[in-house]
């Protein structure tokens, strides 16, 4: 009974990451007026990462890595309490949660290239790997800023309990990755720059030369298909 769950789960795999992956993007609607919305932003990241091992299932090495992460992410969660107020857990969580986007971006980008079927899937696929990598370059970026303060131009005055500069943060980061560019969040330091020239390179990159590969498979499955 259980295989038969997992095995149902892994074929809806990329819809259940890419539903965790937009509750992620949305979340402040439904939890920035809570008070306890610090601690509803480390569940949801728990269980994005959750989500995530069922994309890199048929990778061993892949699945043990975010396993790994997903419980470092959990202890880090569970000392989120005033006990250990010296320690910074931010920074670890940044690497955690960076890490493991980028590894199923890397996967989610694999999977795509490989796959021979022309469905829905493939779409969401596209979808949900965009978005890794958009959550890749909002850690990249809340690093930087966490690192060197002042990184960023723009940003709110930092509220703790609403999470308003990560939220910041991550709007820049996908306005970056998409290349829209209102300009109303700017990067000042050297560092900073460089961040955000690598997001809008990975952007223009990933929808022009990925989407174009991915098209064209499509067309090569169509036309075998009149073929035969």
């Amino acid at each position: 009974m259980k295989i038969r769950v997992i095995d149902r789960l892994y074929a809806h795999r990329v819809e259940v990451f890419l539903f965790s992956q937009l509750v992620l993007l949305f979340d402040s609607l439904i939890f920035s007026q809570h008070s306890s919305g610090i601690y509803a932003f480390s569940l949801l990241y728990s269980f994005n990462i959750a989500t995530g091992l069922l994309i890199t299932l048929s990778y061993r090495i892949c699945f043990r890595i975010i396993s790994a992460l997903l419980i470092c992410s959990v202890i880090i969660a569970a000392l989120d309490f005033p006990l250990f107020p010296e320690v910074d857990r931010l920074v670890p969580q940044i690497v955690i949660y960076f890490a493991f986007h980028a590894i199923v971006a890397v996967v989610l980008i694999e999977q795509t290239l490989k796959t021979k079927v022309e469905n829905y899937q493939v779409v969401l696929g596209v979808l949900s790997g965009y978005i890794s990598i958009g959550m890749v370059s909002f850690f990249l970026f809340i690093l930087l800023e966490h690192l060197h303060p002042g990184s960023f131009m723009g940003l709110p005055v930092e509220l703790t309990e609403n999470n308003k500069q990560e939220e910041a943060l991550m709007y820049a980061a996908f306005i970056t990755l998409m290349t829209v560019g209102y300009g109303d969040i700017v990067p000042l330091t050297p560092i900073a720059r460089k961040a955000a020239i690598i997001v809008g390179l990975a952007g223009q990159f990933y929808m022009a030369v990925l989407t174009a590969i991915i098209v064209g498979k499509f067309i090569q499955v169509r036309a075998s298909r009149k073929k035969d």
